[in-house]
C-alpha cells in the first residue's frame, strides 16, 4: 500500500491546494531553491585544512531549522507567518514521513 497525497491531507487535516513546498535536492542549486522558498539557507560548509570542503548533504540540519524558526515573531505579517508555517510543515513531514537515514537533516 502506498501513501497518497490525499492520505496525507486526511491525516494532517491540511489542504492539498496552494503553493507547494518542494525542491530538487539532487543538484548544487538546492540552497538557492531553499532561499526562494523560506528566505534563507544553511551556511556553506567550511574548508578543512586539506583544502576540501566538509561534505554536507542537501537539506538543512534540524538544529538549524530550530535555531532559525522556533518562534514566529509576535508582530509578524502574513508573509512571515506563511513562511514559518511552511518551515513547520517541512519539519514535521521530514521528521515523520520522509525522515533521512541518520535523522539529523530535513531533505
Amino acid at each position: 500500500m502506498t501513501i497518497t497525497l490525499q492520505d496525507v491531507s486526511t491525516i494532517t487535516a491540511l489542504s492539498i491546494e496552494g503553493k507547494p513546498l518542494c525542491m530538487n535536492t539532487d543538484f548544487e542549486g538546492w540552497r538557492q531553491q531553499m532561499e526562494a522558498l523560506i528566505g534563507m539557507s544553511p551556511l556553506e560548509p567550511g574548508v578543512e585544512d586539506g583544502g576540501k570542503k566538509d561534505r554536507v548533504p542537501a537539506g538543512a540540519p534540524f538544529t538549524w531549522i530550530a535555531a532559525n524558526f522556533a518562534h514566529c515573531p509576535q508582530d509578524a505579517n502574513d508573509e512571515v507567518i506563511e513562511t514559518y508555517a511552511r518551515v513547520y510543515m517541512w519539519y514535521v513531514i521530514s521528521r515523520t514521513i520522509f525522515a533521512d537515514g541518520i535523522g539529523k537533516n530535513a531533505p
